[in-house]
């Protein structure tokens, strides 16, 4: 501390003879006058007196904090609202980042000739199939007819579901079953609870 006091001294001492106003203004302003010279700690403000504080008063209040946690406690856990769910306005546009690129006029009718060809034929593999399935079931109608004349019980088999044909299983619950001590997050709620 002496030391500091000294190099307060020193610089005070250099700040007078360069500047004798900035070195008063820089060492008077908190002293509250010229003739009386106090120190940094004398000048600090009074400690307040310590309260006595009644027992009883104490102990009535620790039992009150006790019985609000308690009470805190009973109570299931409050929801807190969500804010990640917000979304900038400014995230949802769809800005390009990359420039498109400039195709010449020969490109898109190349292009577009392309997409044409590739239509015409998409169409007649659809017609193709539709025939194709068209006639089978045909085909497979008139086997049936010919069958039940001759023989209704073979024409019954025939009709039945052969659950070999595709074979499926399927074990399980039919709902997912809900899931033991699941703690589940905080969000936003709308609280129901009649007050009385």
């Amino acid at each position: 501390m002496t030391s500091v006091l000294r190099y307060l001294g020193s610089q005070a001492a250099v700040l007078s003879q360069l500047c004798p106003q900035g070195a008063r203004s820089l060492f008077t302003f908190s002293r509250t006058s010229p003739l009386v010279n106090t120190l940094v700690p004398t000048r600090a403000s009074h400690l307040r007196k310590r309260k006595r504080v009644d027992p009883k008063i104490e102990q009535a209040r620790e039992a009150r904090l006790k019985k609000k946690i308690k009470r805190l406690m009973k109570k299931d856990k409050e929801m807190l609202e969500i804010e990640d769910f917000y979304v900038m306005p400014s995230l949802m546009e769809q800005i390009r980042e990359r420039p498109p690129v400039r195709v010449s006029a020969e490109e898109q009718e190349r292009r577009a000739a392309l997409e044409k060809e590739w239509a015409r034929f998409r169409r007649q593999q659809h017609v193709a199939e539709e025939a194709a399935i068209s006639a089978m079931v045909t085909s497979q109608q008139r086997a049936l007819q010919e069958l039940r004349a001759e023989s209704e019980e073979l024409f019954q088999q025939a009709v039945q579901v052969d659950p070999l044909l595709i074979p499926y299983q399927s074990v399980g619950p039919t709902e997912t079953p809900p899931i033991s001590a699941y703690d589940p997050p905080d969000g936003k709620y709308v609280d129901l609870t009649p007050m009385e």
